[in-house]
């Protein structure tokens, strides 16, 4: 495949995903991820990678989908938690427009939804070589980019305006940054790629 990002062929209602959005902030807190709160508890590794790139902590969300066995805990989006973890699984959260999304894409895990604030990167790296992750996109400003190419000095800015659904194949390099005055705020899942030809065939709002 030639693609690094490629829009879906479904939509979903952007407003009720902000209403999603909403909801978390209002009965959720408890459950928010940032690191300025949970850095002691991951591991020194992930403490001291992401402490040393300028941007990384700039960041929060919500696990929808905790592998932390205590899921009153907030669960970080990476999985690198010092907590006793399991299986992810679905938590309170995934509720309304999540549970129709699952029912369209049982195949998909890892359900969360990110905050990116201003300034905030993700460093460059590869996700595991198995999978692609797809990005709902609630708001996303054009100077809010993935970064992606083999080349180090040879990279494309890629950006996912609201409204689509879009997988990215971060099997290429890829990183992070918004470059922008707003939150970077939206929906991420993963899927095994031998999954690509049935997800191709959603059309429609979800």
């Amino acid at each position: 495949m030639t693609w690094l990002v490629k829009k879906l062929n479904f939509t979903v209602d952007l407003n009720e995903l902000a209403e999603y959005y909403n909801m978390l902030q209002r009965d959720y807190e408890s459950l928010r991820w940032d690191f300025a709160k949970c850095q002691h508890e991951i591991t020194d590794e992930w403490r001291d990678r992401i402490q040393s790139h300028y941007g990384a902590e700039r960041g929060w969300g919500w696990a929808i989908q905790s592998n932390l066995v205590d899921d009153t805990l907030p669960c970080p989006p990476y999985n690198i938690s010092t907590h006793p973890r399991c299986e992810y699984r679905n938590t309170s959260m995934a509720q309304g427009l999540i549970l129709r999304l699952q029912q369209a894409m049982p195949y998909t895990y890892r359900w969360s939804l990110f905050v990116q604030l201003p300034g905030g990167t993700v460093p460059r790296h590869v996700d595991a070589n198995d999978e692609y992750t797809g990005h709902i996109p609630l708001y996303w400003d054009e100077q809010a980019v993935f970064e992606m190419g083999i080349d180090e000095d040879n990279v494309e800015n890629i950006t996912c305006p609201p409204g689509g659904v879009y997988l990215v194949d971060t099997l290429v390099p890829h990183a992070t940054f918004n470059r922008s005055n707003s939150n970077r705020v939206g929906i991420v899942f993963r899927m095994k790629r031998e999954i690509y030809d049935h997800l191709m065939s959603i059309t429609g709002q979800i």
